[in-house]
C-alpha cells in the first residue's frame, strides 16, 4: 500500500535561518539585517547605514550556504515531530538552493535528527511537488512551506496536496501575510503535527 507523503521546506521550517545569516553577515561582511519587511534584498545595510544593492544579495546567500549551513539549528519541535511522522510516511525535503548544497544540507539535517531525501529547487515549488506526487503516487500528502508564493504554485500545479503555511521563525511571523493559497496558517510544530496527522487520517480514510 502506498504510504503519505511529507514534502517540507527546510529554511524557516526545519532550520532557523535568519539569526544565522544575520550573524554571517555581520562577521564575515560588517553588513546588518533589518527586517523592515519581509524581502531580505533591500534590508542589508553596510557599516554607513547604505542600503545594499539588490544585486549583491545572491552571492551573499550562496557564501551563506558555502560556508555557515552547518551553523544553523533546528526548529524547536521539527526533528521530533518529522520523526514521529516518518513512521508511517514518507518525507522529503524540497529546498530552494543550488544543486552544489544539496549534499551539505542532507549532512546537516542528518546532524540534527532529520536524515530525509533533499531535493534542490529554484523558483516555485509546484513542479517538483507534482513530480514528486508522480513518482510516490501517495494515499495522502502534505506540502509545508513558509512563502505563500511556493503554496500558490503548488496549489497550480499539485491541487490536491495538503498546503501548510509554517512561518517557524519569531521574527519573520508579523511580516509574512498568510498564503491564500494554503490550506491552513500555523507556525509552531507542537500545533502542526496532529493538525498534519489529522489531515492524512481524513484523506486516507476517503481514499478507502
Amino acid at each position: 500500500m502506498p504510504r503519505p507523503l511529507i514534502i517540507t521546506d527546510c529554511d524557516g521550517v526545519l532550520v532557523e535561518f535568519v539569526r544565522p545569516f544575520t550573524d554571517y553577515l555581520l562577521a564575515e561582511h560588517d553588513l546588518t539585517l533589518s527586517l523592515e519587511t519581509f524581502a531580505l534584498a533591500g534590508n542589508i545595510r553596510d557599516a554607513a547605514g547604505n542600503v545594499l544593492p539588490v544585486a549583491d544579495f545572491p552571492p551573499l546567500l550562496q557564501g551563506f550556504f558555502t560556508t555557515h549551513m552547518p551553523r544553523q539549528r533546528a526548529v524547536a519541535g521539527a526533528a521530533d515531530s518529522l520523526a514521529q511522522l516518518a513512521g508511517y510516511c514518507d518525507v522529503v525535503v524540497l529546498t530552494n538552493i543550488a544543486d552544489i548544497h544539496a549534499d551539505t544540507r542532507t549532512g546537516v539535517l542528518r546532524q540534527l535528527g532529520m536524515p530525509y531525501r533533499v531535493i534542490s529547487n529554484q523558483g516555485g515549488k509546484g513542479p517538483a511537488i507534482r513530480a514528486l506526487l508522480d513518482e510516490f503516487q501517495p494515499s495522502a500528502s502534505v506540502f509545508i512551506d513558509d512563502l505563500p508564493p511556493n503554496h500558490s504554485s503548488a496549489a497550480k500545479l499539485a491541487p490536491d496536496v495538503h498546503r501548510l503555511h509554517m512561518v517557524a521563525e519569531h521574527d519573520l511571523r508579523h511580516l509574512i501575510p498568510a498564503a491564500p493559497d494554503a490550506h491552513a496558517r500555523i507556525d509552531d510544530w507542537a500545533d502542526a503535527l496532529p493538525h498534519i496527522e489529522a489531515q492524512i487520517t481524513a484523506n486516507v480514510g476517503a481514499a478507502a
